[in-house]
């Protein structure tokens, strides 16, 4: 009994690594349509504001827009719009998925604290993000409010926010037109003070149609500049503001998700009453909300994370210093909250930042104007730092301990393996390597990019699947032919280095997923993690569950194939004997 030990625990730990892997992917999943940020169901107090506000804003949303594809369009109405208005590039912090996104455009928070998803969601498993937005900001203050777009926006902003809704069921040209038809009547009527017009059409091309390349995705820019010709025309500029943005872009196949460039990056253009024209530095996505809130003479949102953007506005330094002093005082109730809510009751900022905020608003009142928006600037500066600050050192302090265990882990893991070497242990470090480096070559000549951009999460397993099953079947019929052309006969030997062969693939498969696990913990919690260690998480965890399936059986084939070659062998031996011939040429 004890000689079959090898091989029974050698399939008692890949059984363990597939419902261990299978439970990890489902558990880590269902943190992310689960995640709640810190603050989660925090009502936090509003600063009041006074401050002139502008008639009218309007919103116009491109999804799936990036800011590389924007400019290599030809797309004469929004130039024209940038030439006389205001034009920037927003940066945005991945996740960049649509929903997650579009939260922070209308919260002013970062996708760790607007109460989205971190990824994207059917509608009907969506809870309504108990978080502040300009709509909630604007229903307060007896603002009349419009929304037209798709119908995830439900399981996005609450409907008593809003006074007037218009959603589609899908995306593409015939929803974005039905959206035109809605919104220009509305627009003529000239009743609503804050309305977000979302067109898909772009979002649909990229994703469905072929790309960012295709001529789909460029015809959809073409059609959508049409479109807003037709908004700007009935918007009487001169005294509302036209917000032309886009929450994501795409890579050039068409995925979204991740911190690529031609993703995390959306043109901004605005035009019309209050502007100060020009062409300004990136900024980024969450300073829309508190820029969009001060044009309606409205404080920000209550996680709002961003500035306001005073360069891009004809505001008086007055003006400017009393919307300062608002957003700071948001800010250090902000933080103030956030520090408790991660480092515990007892966590507080310093006093002295709230002492500055009390000295900048005598500043003002005195007078001192310009004094007293350069202190509530620094105090902001200095309690988003101690946010920064806390975050840090609560996702550092929880990482060493995940550190010791995935050391002792890992040495544990590769001491069996040597342990348990055999005579063909350099066999299976060649094949292991084989299979590795098929399985990589076949992700580049798919035309594949190592981010979480590069795949839709549904196809995902079926993709990794079948690199998979090829790279290892290479590996397998590798160790096959070593094992024939030494004429290897003992089969417990045949499946002991079949399944050493799985163990040490599975072992290296693991190694970027140990590393993953230090950094971002077994699932998500508390924080977003990076999307590009969590690209490497999910798919380590997804390439181990189907190498460990694989494993469990390919040893098995590879033994009974040397068993029948073995038998086949001594059955032809006496007639070798008898011609002198060698029936298996090569074989011996």
């Amino acid at each position: 009994m004890k000689k079959y030990l090898p091989v029974l625990f050698s399939i008692c730990i890949l059984l363990g690594l597939i419902i261990g892997a299978e439970a990890w992917l489902r558990a880590l999943y269902e943190s992310a349509r689960q995640y709640r940020p810190p603050l989660h169901g925090d009502t936090l107090p509003a600063e009041p504001l006074t401050l002139p506000k502008t008639a009218k804003v309007v919103i116009v949303l491109l999804s799936g827009l990036g800011d590389e594809d924007f400019q290599s369009f030809d797309l004469p109405v929004i130039e024209q719009l940038a030439q006389t208005g205001v034009s920037s590039t927003i940066q945005s912090a991945p996740p960049t998925y649509s929903q997650t996104a579009r939260m922070t455009l209308i919260t002013g928070a970062s996708p760790e604290l607007n109460g989205a998803a971190p990824i994207d969601l059917p509608f009907e498993a969506m809870a309504v993000p108990e978080t502040d937005s300009i709509f909630a900001r604007a229903h307060e203050a007896h603002l009349k409010t419009a929304l037209l777009g798709l119908a995830d926006w439900r399981g996005l902003v609450p409907r008593e926010d809003l006074d007037e809704t218009f959603l589609v069921e899908s995306s593409g040209p015939e929803a974005d037109q039905t959206i035109l038809n809605v919104a220009l009547p509305l627009l003529k009527e000239d009743q609503v003070d804050l309305l977000l017009i979302q067109f898909t059409g772009l979002d649909f091309a990229a994703s469905q149609q072929g790309g960012t390349s295709s001529d789909a995705y460029r015809a959809a820019a073409i059609r959508l500049d049409n479109y807003i010709g037709q908004i700007s025309r009935i918007m009487n500029l001169d005294t509302s503001v036209l917000v032309i943005l886009s929450d994501r872009g795409h890579i050039s196949s068409g995925g979204s998700g991740g911190a690529e460039i031609e993703v995390a990056q959306q043109p901004l253009v605005m035009n019309g009453y209050g502007l100060t024209s020009g062409q300004y530095s990136v900024i980024a996505q969450t300073d829309i909300a508190p820029t969009v809130a001060m044009l309606l003479g409205l404080p920000a949102p209550h996680q709002a994370q961003g500035r306001i953007l005073f360069e891009m506005l004809n505001l008086s330094l007055e003006h400017q210093t009393l919307a300062q002093i608002a957003l700071t005082r948001q800010r250090l109730t902000l933080a103030e909250r956030y520090l408790a809510s991660i480092q515990g009751p007892e966590a507080h900022l310093p006093d002295s930042l709230f002492t500055d905020i009390e000295q900048a608003a005598n500043n003002l009142a005195e007078n001192n104007i310009n004094g007293a928006l350069q202190l509530a600037l620094l105090t902001q500066k200095s309690a988003d730092a101690a946010m920064a600050a806390a975050r840090h050192n609560v996702i550092q302090g929880a990482r060493w301990p995940r550190f010791l265990a995935a050391v002792v882990l890992a040495f544990s893991w590769f001491f069996v393996l040597w342990r348990r070497r055999n005579a063909h242990a350099g066999l299976i470090l060649i094949a292991t390597v084989v299979t590795l480096a098929l399985y990589h070559i076949l992700f580049q000549l798919q035309g594949h990019s190592y981010s979480i951009s590069a795949f839709e999460l549904a196809a995902m397993p079926f993709d990794v699947a079948r690199r998979m099953g090829v790279s290892f079947l290479a590996g397998g019929a590798l160790v096959l032919l070593f094992l024939m052309l030494i004429d290897e006969r003992n089969w417990l030997t045949l499946l002991s280095t079949g399944y050493g062969y799985s163990l040490l693939t599975v072992f290296v498969l693991a190694l970027p997923l140990f590393w993953a696990f230090v950094q971002n913990g077994l699932v998500i919690n508390g924080y977003l993690p990076s999307v590009n260690l969590m690209f490497w998480q999910v798919t380590s965890l997804l390439e181990i569950l189907v190498a460990a399936i694989i494993g469990l059986i390919i040893p098995w084939p590879i033994m009974a194939l040397n068993v029948f070659v073995n038998f086949v062998r001594r059955h032809l031996s006496d007639s070798q004997s008898k011609s002198g011939r060698d029936p298996l040429p090569g074989l011996r």
